[in-house]
Protein backbone atom coordinates (compact mmCIF):
# COMPACT_ATOMS: atom_id res chain seq x y z
CA UNK A 1 0.00 0.00 0.00
CA UNK A 2 1.23 3.54 -0.81
CA UNK A 3 -0.13 6.55 0.79
CA UNK A 4 -2.95 4.89 1.77
CA UNK A 5 -3.62 3.23 -2.42
CA UNK A 6 -3.82 -0.53 -2.72
CA UNK A 7 -0.72 -1.60 -5.02
CA UNK A 8 -3.20 -3.15 -7.05
CA UNK A 9 -5.42 0.35 -7.49
CA UNK A 10 -2.33 2.00 -8.32
CA UNK A 11 -1.49 -0.86 -11.15
CA UNK A 12 -4.52 -0.91 -12.63
CA UNK A 13 -4.78 3.05 -13.18
CA UNK A 14 -1.52 5.05 -12.25
CA UNK A 15 1.34 5.95 -14.35
CA UNK A 16 5.04 6.10 -13.09
CA UNK A 17 4.69 9.78 -12.55
CA UNK A 18 1.40 9.61 -10.44
CA UNK A 19 3.18 7.09 -8.49
CA UNK A 20 6.09 9.10 -7.77
CA UNK A 21 4.49 12.08 -7.29
CA UNK A 22 2.46 10.64 -4.50
CA UNK A 23 5.22 8.71 -2.82
CA UNK A 24 7.04 11.83 -2.60
CA UNK A 25 4.19 14.61 -1.82
CA UNK A 26 1.74 12.61 0.01
CA UNK A 27 -1.26 12.63 -2.27
CA UNK A 28 -1.94 11.90 -6.05
CA UNK A 29 -1.04 15.14 -8.45
CA UNK A 30 -3.57 16.94 -10.02
CA UNK A 31 -2.82 17.42 -13.82
CA UNK A 32 -1.20 20.59 -13.57
CA UNK A 33 1.43 19.34 -10.76
CA UNK A 34 1.54 15.91 -12.86
CA UNK A 35 2.79 17.88 -16.12
CA UNK A 36 5.80 20.10 -13.73
CA UNK A 37 6.48 17.15 -12.05
CA UNK A 38 7.11 15.14 -15.18
CA UNK A 39 8.61 18.03 -16.91
CA UNK A 40 11.44 19.03 -14.06
CA UNK A 41 12.06 15.05 -14.11
CA UNK A 42 12.84 14.93 -17.92
CA UNK A 43 14.51 18.14 -18.01
CA UNK A 44 17.14 17.10 -15.44
CA UNK A 45 18.29 13.75 -16.79
CA UNK A 46 21.13 15.42 -18.29
CA UNK A 47 24.27 13.69 -17.22
CA UNK A 48 27.56 15.53 -16.68
CA UNK A 49 30.27 14.19 -18.61
CA UNK A 50 32.36 14.28 -15.54
CA UNK A 51 30.36 11.34 -13.73
CA UNK A 52 30.41 9.31 -16.95
CA UNK A 53 34.39 9.55 -16.82
CA UNK A 54 34.56 8.53 -13.43
CA UNK A 55 32.18 5.47 -14.34
CA UNK A 56 34.90 4.55 -17.47
CA UNK A 57 37.86 4.59 -15.10
CA UNK A 58 36.40 1.58 -13.25
CA UNK A 59 37.02 -0.66 -16.49
CA UNK A 60 35.42 -3.85 -17.93
CA UNK A 61 35.71 -6.28 -14.66
CA UNK A 62 33.54 -3.54 -12.93
CA UNK A 63 29.82 -4.82 -11.57
CA UNK A 64 27.18 -2.39 -13.06
CA UNK A 65 25.32 -1.95 -9.51
CA UNK A 66 28.96 -0.76 -8.39
CA UNK A 67 29.65 1.84 -11.14
CA UNK A 68 26.01 3.01 -10.49
CA UNK A 69 27.15 3.63 -6.87
CA UNK A 70 30.15 5.03 -7.67
CA UNK A 71 28.53 7.14 -10.39
CA UNK A 72 26.28 8.85 -7.88
CA UNK A 73 28.84 9.43 -5.34
CA UNK A 74 30.89 11.34 -7.87
CA UNK A 75 27.33 13.49 -8.41
CA UNK A 76 27.46 14.26 -4.56
CA UNK A 77 30.66 16.31 -5.26
CA UNK A 78 30.12 17.82 -8.72
CA UNK A 79 26.14 19.21 -7.54
CA UNK A 80 27.45 20.09 -3.99
CA UNK A 81 26.52 22.95 -3.71
CA UNK A 82 22.84 22.84 -5.21
CA UNK A 83 19.65 23.05 -2.78
CA UNK A 84 18.68 19.60 -1.10
CA UNK A 85 15.56 19.47 -3.18
CA UNK A 86 17.72 20.46 -6.24
CA UNK A 87 19.69 17.63 -5.07
CA UNK A 88 16.79 15.27 -4.84
CA UNK A 89 15.19 15.65 -7.60
CA UNK A 90 18.90 15.21 -9.99
CA UNK A 91 18.97 11.80 -8.26
CA UNK A 92 15.67 10.99 -9.10
CA UNK A 93 15.93 11.89 -12.78
CA UNK A 94 19.69 10.87 -13.35
CA UNK A 95 19.33 7.40 -11.62
CA UNK A 96 17.75 6.14 -14.81
CA UNK A 97 20.18 7.38 -17.21
CA UNK A 98 23.06 5.82 -14.92
CA UNK A 99 21.47 2.96 -14.41
CA UNK A 100 20.71 2.44 -18.38
CA UNK A 101 24.46 3.33 -18.67
CA UNK A 102 26.10 1.19 -15.89
CA UNK A 103 27.14 -1.69 -17.52
CA UNK A 104 28.10 0.05 -20.76
CA UNK A 105 30.67 2.96 -20.09
CA UNK A 106 33.01 1.09 -17.90
CA UNK A 107 33.08 -1.49 -21.13
CA UNK A 108 34.03 1.44 -23.31
CA UNK A 109 30.99 1.98 -25.17
CA UNK A 110 29.34 5.72 -25.67
CA UNK A 111 25.87 6.01 -23.39
CA UNK A 112 22.81 6.32 -24.63
CA UNK A 113 21.20 9.06 -23.66
CA UNK A 114 17.32 9.60 -23.09
CA UNK A 115 14.82 10.71 -25.31
CA UNK A 116 12.79 14.37 -25.30
CA UNK A 117 8.93 13.53 -25.48
CA UNK A 118 9.03 9.87 -23.71
CA UNK A 119 7.82 8.96 -20.00
CA UNK A 120 9.90 7.98 -17.47
CA UNK A 121 9.33 4.18 -17.66
CA UNK A 122 9.56 4.34 -21.19
CA UNK A 123 12.77 6.40 -21.40
CA UNK A 124 14.26 3.76 -19.16
CA UNK A 125 13.47 0.94 -21.27
CA UNK A 126 14.54 2.44 -24.57
CA UNK A 127 17.88 2.96 -23.18
CA UNK A 128 18.07 -0.43 -21.74
CA UNK A 129 17.62 -2.24 -24.94
CA UNK A 130 17.71 -0.15 -27.64
CA UNK A 131 14.49 -1.85 -29.34
CA UNK A 132 11.16 -0.55 -29.78
CA UNK A 133 9.17 -2.07 -27.63
CA UNK A 134 5.13 -2.88 -27.76
CA UNK A 135 2.77 -0.80 -26.27
CA UNK A 136 1.96 -3.67 -24.02
CA UNK A 137 5.65 -4.27 -22.98
CA UNK A 138 6.06 -0.54 -21.73
CA UNK A 139 3.31 -0.95 -20.14
CA UNK A 140 3.96 -3.91 -18.26
CA UNK A 141 7.54 -2.27 -17.31
CA UNK A 142 6.31 0.55 -15.71
CA UNK A 143 4.23 -1.82 -13.41
CA UNK A 144 6.84 -3.29 -12.52
CA UNK A 145 8.96 0.01 -12.09
CA UNK A 146 6.52 1.39 -9.60
CA UNK A 147 6.05 -2.08 -7.61
CA UNK A 148 10.18 -1.62 -7.19
CA UNK A 149 9.50 2.13 -5.96
CA UNK A 150 8.88 1.81 -2.16
CA UNK A 151 8.43 -0.93 0.36
CA UNK A 152 8.69 0.30 3.92
CA UNK A 153 11.61 0.01 6.57
CA UNK A 154 13.48 -2.72 3.96
CA UNK A 155 17.54 -2.68 4.31
CA UNK A 156 18.27 0.10 1.64
CA UNK A 157 16.08 2.40 2.59
CA UNK A 158 16.29 1.92 6.52
CA UNK A 159 20.16 2.45 5.30
CA UNK A 160 19.42 5.98 4.05
CA UNK A 161 17.17 6.99 6.99
CA UNK A 162 20.35 6.28 9.07
CA UNK A 163 22.48 8.31 6.81
CA UNK A 164 19.74 11.14 6.57
CA UNK A 165 19.39 11.05 10.39
CA UNK A 166 23.49 12.28 10.54
CA UNK A 167 21.89 15.58 8.17
CA UNK A 168 24.35 13.68 5.29
CA UNK A 169 23.16 15.07 1.62
CA UNK A 170 20.91 13.06 -0.43
CA UNK A 171 24.05 11.86 -2.20
CA UNK A 172 25.72 10.41 0.66
CA UNK A 173 22.13 8.84 1.57
CA UNK A 174 21.52 7.14 -2.35
CA UNK A 175 25.17 5.67 -2.22
CA UNK A 176 24.25 3.99 0.79
CA UNK A 177 21.24 2.62 -0.31
CA UNK A 178 22.91 1.03 -3.00
CA UNK A 179 25.45 0.00 -1.04
CA UNK A 180 22.55 -1.98 0.56
CA UNK A 181 20.87 -2.87 -2.67
CA UNK A 182 23.58 -4.18 -3.87
CA UNK A 183 23.20 -7.80 -1.73
CA UNK A 184 21.56 -11.03 -3.25
CA UNK A 185 19.01 -10.89 -0.15
CA UNK A 186 18.00 -7.85 -1.61
CA UNK A 187 17.98 -5.77 -4.53
CA UNK A 188 20.54 -8.41 -6.15
CA UNK A 189 17.69 -11.18 -5.85
CA UNK A 190 16.49 -10.87 -8.80
CA UNK A 191 19.69 -10.64 -10.98
CA UNK A 192 20.20 -14.44 -9.10
CA UNK A 193 16.69 -15.57 -9.51
CA UNK A 194 16.98 -15.52 -13.72
CA UNK A 195 20.31 -17.02 -13.41
CA UNK A 196 19.06 -19.78 -11.17
CA UNK A 197 15.47 -19.96 -13.48
CA UNK A 198 17.98 -20.46 -16.74
CA UNK A 199 20.13 -23.10 -15.02
CA UNK A 200 16.79 -24.78 -14.14
CA UNK A 201 15.79 -24.69 -17.71
CA UNK A 202 12.78 -26.69 -18.14
CA UNK A 203 9.54 -27.07 -15.68
CA UNK A 204 10.23 -30.62 -15.14
CA UNK A 205 13.74 -30.21 -13.44
CA UNK A 206 11.97 -27.84 -10.62
CA UNK A 207 11.64 -30.43 -8.28
CA UNK A 208 14.65 -32.40 -8.71
CA UNK A 209 16.14 -28.60 -8.16
CA UNK A 210 14.84 -27.58 -5.20
CA UNK A 211 14.99 -31.18 -3.37
CA UNK A 212 19.02 -30.84 -4.13
CA UNK A 213 18.77 -27.15 -2.56
CA UNK A 214 17.31 -28.14 0.62
CA UNK A 215 19.20 -30.90 0.96
CA UNK A 216 22.28 -29.01 0.28
CA UNK A 217 21.10 -26.26 2.54
CA UNK A 218 20.98 -23.83 -0.14
CA UNK A 219 18.86 -20.47 -0.47
CA UNK A 220 16.33 -20.73 -3.27
CA UNK A 221 16.48 -17.13 -4.63
CA UNK A 222 13.03 -15.31 -5.13
CA UNK A 223 11.10 -17.06 -2.20
CA UNK A 224 10.27 -15.53 1.30
CA UNK A 225 9.66 -12.94 2.55
CA UNK A 226 10.09 -10.75 6.04
CA UNK A 227 6.34 -9.43 5.22
CA UNK A 228 4.49 -11.46 3.30
CA UNK A 229 3.71 -14.97 4.36
CA UNK A 230 1.19 -16.20 2.47
CA UNK A 231 1.35 -14.04 -0.96
CA UNK A 232 3.12 -11.04 -2.24
CA UNK A 233 0.74 -9.02 -4.23
CA UNK A 234 3.37 -7.62 -6.07
CA UNK A 235 4.46 -11.21 -7.53
CA UNK A 236 1.03 -12.21 -8.14
CA UNK A 237 0.43 -8.92 -10.31
CA UNK A 238 3.81 -9.78 -12.10
CA UNK A 239 3.10 -13.56 -12.62
CA UNK A 240 -0.30 -12.67 -14.54
CA UNK A 241 1.75 -10.10 -16.89
CA UNK A 242 4.28 -12.60 -17.70
CA UNK A 243 2.12 -15.24 -19.13
CA UNK A 244 -0.13 -12.01 -20.71
CA UNK A 245 3.65 -11.25 -22.38
CA UNK A 246 3.94 -14.77 -23.32
CA UNK A 247 0.35 -14.88 -24.84
CA UNK A 248 0.92 -11.67 -26.99
CA UNK A 249 4.22 -12.12 -28.36
CA UNK A 250 2.91 -15.75 -29.66
CA UNK A 251 6.26 -17.76 -27.43
CA UNK A 252 6.97 -20.75 -25.72
CA UNK A 253 5.22 -20.75 -22.28
CA UNK A 254 7.51 -22.86 -20.92
CA UNK A 255 9.27 -19.95 -19.00
CA UNK A 256 6.03 -19.68 -17.70
CA UNK A 257 5.76 -23.53 -16.23
CA UNK A 258 9.24 -23.02 -15.45
CA UNK A 259 8.02 -20.29 -13.03
CA UNK A 260 4.92 -21.94 -11.81
CA UNK A 261 6.83 -25.21 -11.35
CA UNK A 262 9.28 -24.21 -9.05
CA UNK A 263 6.79 -21.96 -7.06
CA UNK A 264 4.16 -24.54 -6.59
CA UNK A 265 7.92 -26.89 -5.42
CA UNK A 266 8.39 -24.11 -2.87
CA UNK A 267 4.78 -23.48 -1.36
CA UNK A 268 4.28 -27.56 -1.41
CA UNK A 269 7.97 -28.41 0.50
CA UNK A 270 8.67 -25.22 2.94
CA UNK A 271 5.33 -22.99 2.50
CA UNK A 272 7.48 -20.11 0.78
CA UNK A 273 5.64 -17.90 -1.07
CA UNK A 274 7.51 -16.00 -4.65
CA UNK A 275 8.13 -12.46 -3.82
CA UNK A 276 8.35 -9.56 -6.30
CA UNK A 277 12.17 -10.09 -7.43
CA UNK A 278 11.18 -13.68 -8.45
CA UNK A 279 8.71 -12.57 -11.20
CA UNK A 280 10.13 -9.30 -12.13
CA UNK A 281 13.41 -11.17 -13.43
CA UNK A 282 11.60 -13.22 -16.10
CA UNK A 283 9.88 -10.20 -17.33
CA UNK A 284 13.47 -8.17 -17.65
CA UNK A 285 14.68 -11.41 -19.28
CA UNK A 286 11.62 -11.15 -21.69
CA UNK A 287 11.97 -7.30 -22.62
CA UNK A 288 15.73 -8.25 -23.54
CA UNK A 289 17.70 -6.79 -20.43
CA UNK A 290 21.19 -7.91 -19.47
CA UNK A 291 20.73 -9.95 -16.25
CA UNK A 292 23.64 -7.50 -14.76
CA UNK A 293 21.23 -4.37 -15.16
CA UNK A 294 18.75 -5.66 -13.09
CA UNK A 295 19.44 -4.41 -9.67
CA UNK A 296 20.26 -0.93 -11.04
CA UNK A 297 16.82 -0.89 -12.42
CA UNK A 298 15.52 -1.68 -9.12
CA UNK A 299 17.50 1.38 -8.29
CA UNK A 300 16.32 3.80 -10.68
CA UNK A 301 12.98 3.18 -9.14
CA UNK A 302 13.75 3.09 -5.48
CA UNK A 303 15.22 6.18 -5.52
CA UNK A 304 12.41 8.24 -5.60
CA UNK A 305 10.99 6.00 -2.28
CA UNK A 306 14.67 6.78 -0.50
CA UNK A 307 14.41 10.46 -1.31
CA UNK A 308 10.92 9.75 0.48
CA UNK A 309 12.42 8.23 3.22
CA UNK A 310 14.97 10.92 3.17
CA UNK A 311 12.40 14.03 3.42
CA UNK A 312 10.83 12.21 6.05
CA UNK A 313 13.53 11.02 8.55
CA UNK A 314 15.12 15.13 8.56
CA UNK A 315 11.81 16.93 8.78
CA UNK A 316 11.52 15.12 12.34
CA UNK A 317 15.33 14.28 12.64
CA UNK A 318 16.77 12.32 15.36
CA UNK A 319 20.08 10.81 14.91
CA UNK A 320 19.56 6.88 14.67
CA UNK A 321 22.12 5.42 17.09
CA UNK A 322 21.02 1.98 18.15
CA UNK A 323 22.34 1.22 22.26
CA UNK A 324 24.47 -2.29 22.10
CA UNK A 325 24.83 -4.22 25.03
CA UNK A 326 28.16 -5.95 25.43
CA UNK A 327 27.92 -9.92 26.49
CA UNK A 328 31.72 -11.12 26.90
CA UNK A 329 33.79 -11.39 29.56
CA UNK A 330 34.96 -8.14 31.65
CA UNK A 331 37.68 -7.54 33.89
CA UNK A 332 40.30 -8.50 32.15
CA UNK A 333 44.21 -7.62 33.01
CA UNK A 334 46.56 -6.99 30.39
CA UNK A 335 49.55 -9.40 29.44
CA UNK A 336 52.31 -7.75 27.81
CA UNK A 337 52.85 -9.04 24.29
CA UNK A 338 55.93 -11.78 25.31
CA UNK A 339 53.35 -13.36 27.85
CA UNK A 340 50.70 -13.88 25.53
Amino acid sequence: MYRGYPISELAENAGFEETAYLILKGSLPKRAELGEFASNLSGRMHVDPRVFSVMRELGTDAHPIDALRTAVSAMGSIERLRTVGEQQTSIEAKVSVLAANCHRVPRGEDPWEPRKGMGFASNLLQMLTRREASEYERWVFERVLIFYMEHDLNASSFTVRIVASTLADPYAAATAGLAALKGPLHGGANEVAMQMLLEIGEPANAAGYVERSLKEGKKVIGFGHRVYKKFDPRARLCKEYLREMLKKGASDDRLYRLCDALEKEMWERKRLPPNLDYYAAPIFHLLGIEIPLYTPIFAASRAFGWMAHYDEQVAENKLIRPDATYVGPSDLKYLPLDMR
